[in-house]
């Protein structure tokens, strides 16, 4: 009976092991689930197979994200049948590899296609290389609305890698073997066994020291795909062995000695140490208490088998103790979790909450235990109102969906049937995740999207209006300046001053105008640089010469300081002649009267530096960060009195960053002002 008692318990214990296993490999195929649904109801996977955007692919279906999700191979599959696009990686090297075969054919025939929107499919499909977990689901958007517009498929390969990482978390020996090909004899015998009956487990014996649970996996299409053993030690069962064993000699020793006439007082002591420690052992047994121990007495047989029944419910106390520790750890793992989660009964009522759906529904776990879901008014929504939870437990279905709260929070809520061993759905799990935060990452995804293109389109405008102002400009300044030289007669002084403000004006307006059109080409990334060496000094002098008129109406002198080892530069002439042409006239418009602008150039590695240093009105520390911005000019008493359009230190940063090199700039109010900026010598073609 003892015996029996223990093998009873070896097997419960190993029971519980494999399911571990299983839970393992289960929480594996979830995963990949959940991945998939989240990809696969989503708006821009939705639109991606009606219209194959290339920026999705760019985006979403690189390498490295595939590594990321652990995922080995992503299909997209059109209501037709046809491939929209498809991709498969090493997860350990990260390179792409090509699509299985095996794939593409269950493809066409129909096999991993969803007929319907709710028409899920996972399992295993037992590939060349490898078994993979399969997961298909229908192509939907976000908020799981139709109509269908396909399939998509993602897999993961089942590994040694990945069988090891089972060997590890559940601490037991692992062995596995594909259906299709050639297994050991006693995964052979199990094979038809599990076949008729495929949510069963198999435990036996493989030798005095090892006990084995056998279970299946399914494919894709229901049918055996995988066998696995799960290994583990016979200690219990052996502890209890030896303990019975030794119980066995003592009771026949002790029949031994009785039958040779010992004293009748010695058999009474005996006899009533034996009765005394079969009460203890049936009390034990029916109080359940395995914190009792047998009293020690004298140095005998019975003291030596007193003292292996205290062994045998030390160890078995360990094991129970294991056990509990298990479920701890099971509880805090789930306790952990910020997702919501909660287990009913078919009956509606709450079997178990994690910490975090008690803290949400404001109850403690005595409370909760036992209470109606629906009935109850702490519980408020999303947790019970939205999933029809009596319809999985008649279906066997599991349901998911995304629902707003009263408080405006968005929640994805998944109920998943839970079976017992004969196959039966015992209750439902439910969880709830937050992901208030992760749509809005989407709608700001797409806003800025929105914002972007909306960017691109304005440059594209300014592009064609700046095209379409400059034709008419030109002829508006070339005729007045014909008038203003009376090439068709002679004017009044007061013509020639109207005459000479129209084409001051036309110029500075085209000045204005081709500032934009380089600012937009920029933006649309459609100016480009033609490179070619030129003589630095006569650059610089010329800038002088040119600007030299301006800077005398304001005696301002203007100074170049060059390092003797500086001869030429590599790159666009006339942007560099552009660039300097803004930094000096800044330079000179905001420089008080008398004053001085220096312009520096040096070596600096393979860079060349370029510096412009005026003694003018300096730049607020507030006002500094309007620097560089298109159309912003610093907010200053002294730059009011100067035209602007904000336009030319902007274009000055694209321009040399076009070149590879970087602007910067120092300056103090009232102690003038130093921009500086850096290009390579040799170009950056």
């Amino acid at each position: 009976m003892q015996l029996s008692n223990f093998l009873e318990l070896e097997q419960t214990t190993t029971l519980q092991d494999v399911g571990r296993v299983q839970n393992a490999v289960s929480t594996q195929q979830g995963y990949l689930d959940y991945i998939n649904q989240d990809w696969a109801y989503w708006n821009d996977t939705y639109n991606f197979i009606e219209d194959r955007n290339q920026n999705y692919s760019n985006v979403n279906l690189q390498n490295q994200t595939l590594a990321g999700i652990k995922v080995n191979v992503m299909l997209f599959v059109n209501n037709s049948g046809s491939l929209v696009y498809a991709k498969s990686v090493d997860l350990y090297t990260g390179k792409e590899k090509p699509i299985p075969e095996k794939l593409l054919k269950m493809i066409e025939d129909g096999t991993l296609r969803s007929k319907s929107e709710n028409d899920k499919k996972s399992g295993f499909v037992l590939l060349d290389e490898n078994p993979m977990f399969i997961s298909c689901h229908p192509i939907l958007t976000t908020n799981y609305t139709g109509p269908m517009r396909g399939t998509l498929i993602f897999g993961k390969y089942f590994d040694d890698t990945l069988l090891n990482n089972f060997k590890e978390t559940t601490r037991s020996s692992l062995l596995m073997y594909r259906v299709d090909r050639e297994m050991p004899p006693d995964f052979q015998i199990k094979l038809d066994d599990l076949s008729e009956n495929p949510d069963r487990t198999i435990v036996e014996p493989l030798s005095e020291d090892k006990i084995a649970g056998y279970f299946e996996l399914r494919d894709i299409s229901g049918n055996s795909a995988l066998i696995l053993r799960a290994d583990f030690p016979r200690e219990l069962y052996l502890n209890g062995e030896k303990t019975l064993n030794n119980m066995y000699f003592f009771l026949l020793l002790t029949g031994l000695m009785t039958g040779v006439g010992v004293k009748f007082a010695l058999d009474r002591l005996f006899i009533s140490r034996l009765i005394g420690i079969d009460n203890f052992v049936t009390r034990v047994r029916s109080e359940k208490d395995l914190s009792k121990r047998l009293s020690l007495k004298n140095n005998d047989e019975l003291y030596r088998l007193s003292k292996e029944i205290n062994g045998m419910l030390n160890e078995i106390n360990l094991v129970e103790q294991e056990l509990k520790a298990q479920e701890r750890e099971k509880k805090v793992l789930l306790d952990s979790l910020n997702e919501l989660v909660i287990f009913v009964n078919p009956q509606l009522n709450i079997i178990w909450a994690n910490k975090a759906a008690l803290e949400y529904m404001q109850i403690s776990l005595e409370k909760a235990v036992g209470i109606y879901f629906k009935a109850t008014s702490e519980i408020d929504d999303p947790l019970s109102d939205n999933l029809q939870l009596e319809q999985i437990f008649v279906t066997g279905n599991k349901k998911s969906g995304e629902f707003t709260a009263k408080d405006g929070r968005v929640w994805f809520i998944q109920a998943i049937p839970v079976t017992g061993e004969d196959g039966r759905i015992i209750g439902v799990m439910e969880t709830c995740r937050d992901i208030t935060e992760r749509k809005a990452a989407e709608k700001f995804l797409q806003e800025k999207q929105i914002a972007e293109a909306a960017n691109r389109t304005k440059s594209e405008f300014l592009a064609n209006m700046s095209h379409e102002l400059r034709t008419p400009l030109n002829s508006i300044i070339g005729f007045s300046d014909l008038l203003y030289e009376q090439a068709y007669g002679e004017l009044s002084e007061k013509q020639l001053r109207s005459v000479g403000n129209i084409s001051k004006s036309g110029k500075h307006l085209l000045n204005l105008i081709n500032n934009i059109l380089d600012l937009s080409k920029v933006e649309a990334g459609k100016l480009e640089l033609d490179y070619k060496e030129f003589e630095l000094a006569s650059k610089l002098n010329m800038i002088k010469n040119l600007l030299s008129p301006i800077a005398d109406r304001k005696s301002i002198q203007i100074e170049i300081d060059m390092d003797s080892n500086l001869t030429s530069v590599c790159a666009d002439e006339a942007r560099f002649v552009q660039v300097m042409h803004n930094l000096v006239d800044n330079a000179i418009k905001f420089s008080y009267e008398n004053g001085l602008v220096k312009i520096g150039a040096r070596k600096k590695g393979d860079m060349v530096e370029i510096m412009v240093k005026d003694t003018g009105i300096g730049i607020k520390v507030e006002d500094q960060d309007k620097l560089f911005k298109p159309f912003s000019q610093v907010d200053s008493f002294f730059s009011k009195q100067f035209q602007g359009t904000g336009l030319g230190l902007s274009l000055v940063k694209q321009i040399v960053n076009l070149h590879g090199g970087y602007v910067w700039f120092r300056s103090n109010q009232e102690e003038g002002t130093t921009f500086a900026f850096t290009i390579p010598i040799k170009g950056n073609k």
